[in-house]
């Protein structure tokens, strides 16, 4: 496995990710509710390694919540503030 941004193959081992001071908070991947009424979709990265060279972190699902987005994949939609805005054609080369 190597680093997806600087692509070094010096990556930590698994640890475990927590978002806060207590072991039972950890990070969430949520999507936009699918309806009114509905549940927002989320799924827990509970797991992580990073970059010994970078410094970037790669989170990893819990196994239940992987096989949880897998199921619910074809019907998930991006958050709201999370697609990339296109300003057109810029003037710039670099």
């Amino acid at each position: 496995m190597r680093c997806w941004i600087c692509g070094s193959a010096r990556l930590s081992p698994v640890g475990e990710l927590t978002s806060g001071e207590r072991a039972f908070e950890r990070l969430r991947l949520k999507f936009r509710r699918p309806g009114f009424f509905k549940p927002q979709p989320e799924f827990e990265a509970s797991r992580a390694r990073a970059c010994r060279d970078c410094g970037a972190l790669f989170p990893f699902l819990t196994e239940y919540d992987r096989r949880e987005l897998d199921a619910a994949a074809d019907d998930l939609a991006e958050a709201d503030d999370a697609a990339p805005y296109h300003y057109g054609p810029s003037d710039s080369t670099g």
